[in-house]
Order: structure tokens, then sequence, then C-alpha cells
């Protein structure tokens, strides 16, 4: 039986690995994307500047001409340039929107697009957070991660009559490259925030992934599912 393929897009960071490694656990061929030239781990991979739409179309093209269409696409490359409101530039808000937001939505486009076209289902996940809920001193990334929130409730019914599933996960505090702090009394003071008074691991968003994906959550789309331990 050919396996059935799944995208992961940022899979070199270490949320990105973490989904990748359920996923490929769950039985899917997974098929990695990021800016580098190289992967991590051991999954196919396909180097690609998101924002650039002509690179994201190719990629996708290239993935289906390999190993067949997507059939679950994670939408979890995202940046954070950590400026304060008065220091960001028209450029890295730019930036932090066409990754963040941008690039989501038009891989969800190629790819749901392409599903109809076969007469297949699909699902698809977008990687936001909890920041897009209860708000955030860097504003660019709040604002980026809440368009990816109500991009999932308006698509949803769109999406559905196709047997298309889409929904966000919102990781909370996640022991990733992009948010580890290296200051230990930090770091404790920011478990101590967290009901289960820990930070969450790459596979926990990874098993939040691969169970939205799989049949088991065939009646849920259009959803938020909050992963973050009890913090906010």
């Amino acid at each position: 039986m050919t396996q059935q393929v799944a995208l992961v897009t940022g899979a070199n960071g270490d949320m990105g690995q973490g989904i990748c490694a359920c996923l490929a656990a769950a039985g899917w061929h997974v098929i990695a994307s990021d800016i580098g030239p190289d992967g991590r781990g051991f999954y196919d991979y396909l180097p690609c500047d998101l924002a650039d739409l002509g690179a994201l179309r190719g990629m996708i093209a290239k993935v289906e001409q390999k190993s067949g269409p997507v059939r679950a696409l994670v939408n979890n490359a995202g940046i954070w340039n950590g400026a304060h409101f008065f220091d960001i530039t028209p450029e890295s808000y730019d930036r932090t929107f066409d990754v963040n937001a941008r690039a989501g939505f038009f891989a969800t486009q190629i790819v749901t697009r392409r599903l109809i076209e076969l007469k297949l289902t699909g699902a698809v996940v977008n990687i936001g957070s909890l920041v897009a809920e209860i708000g955030s001193q860097i504003i660019d990334y709040a604002g980026s991660k809440s368009a990816v929130s109500i991009f999932t409730k308006s698509l949803a019914k769109t999406l559905g009559p196709h047997g298309i599933r889409i929904n966000t996960i919102a990781p909370g505090s996640i022991d990733t490259a992009m948010s580890r702090q290296p200051d230990p009394a930090r770091r404790a003071e920011v478990a101590a925030s967290i009901g289960l008074r820990r930070i969450g691991t790459p596979s926990e968003i990874g098993d939040a992934v691969a169970y939205l994906v799989s049949d088991r959550a065939s009646y849920i789309t259009g959803a938020l599912l909050d992963v973050h331990g009890g913090w906010g």
C-alpha cells in the first residue's frame, strides 16, 4: 500500500522536526521543506523560500511528481524578529506576514485546489500561537498568527464540501530554539506560570498534528486547538 504524503514546512526547526517524527510514526510519507539547502532528519527534503510564490508552486509540484499529491499539509513555518513596536520596519513587518500568514494561505490554496481536481480528501493543519488569543509585545508576530486563526475558521466551510478539513494548533511555551529561554531563572519562571508546571515539547505538538490529520479527527474542522499546558 502506498503511503499518503504529508508536507511539513519549517521542517528544520525543533517543532518542525517533532511534527515530522510524529507523522512518520503514524505512517505518513513525510516531505520536509525549509529555506536552508539541507534538511534535518531522515525525511525527503525540498528547500523553498515560502515567500516566493513561484518557488512555492514549484516545490509542491515536485512533491507530487516524486511522491504523489499532498494529502496532509502542515503550515508550520514561522519567524519571530522580536522587535519592539516602534522598531518594526516595513520590511520586517512584510517578511513576518509573508512567512507566517501569506505562505500558508497560498500553500493551502495550491494543495487543496489540486486535491479537489483529483477528487481526493485531505487535511490542513496551521501552526498558530497562543499569542493570537492573548496578545504579545511582539505585535507583528501576534498579528500574523491571528491572521492564521481566522483564515482557518473562514476556510473550513469552503473546503468542507470537498472532504478537506482545516484546523489550527495554538502552541504555548514549547522547548524550541525560537522560544527557548537562555536564562535558567527566567525559564523556571515561565514553567511556574504554566498549569502543568513545565514547558511543552515539540513532540507534543507533533502528536496533536498527527491526530488532526488522522481519520480519528474526521469531524473536526475550522477548530483552534490550544496546546499550552494550562498557560495563558
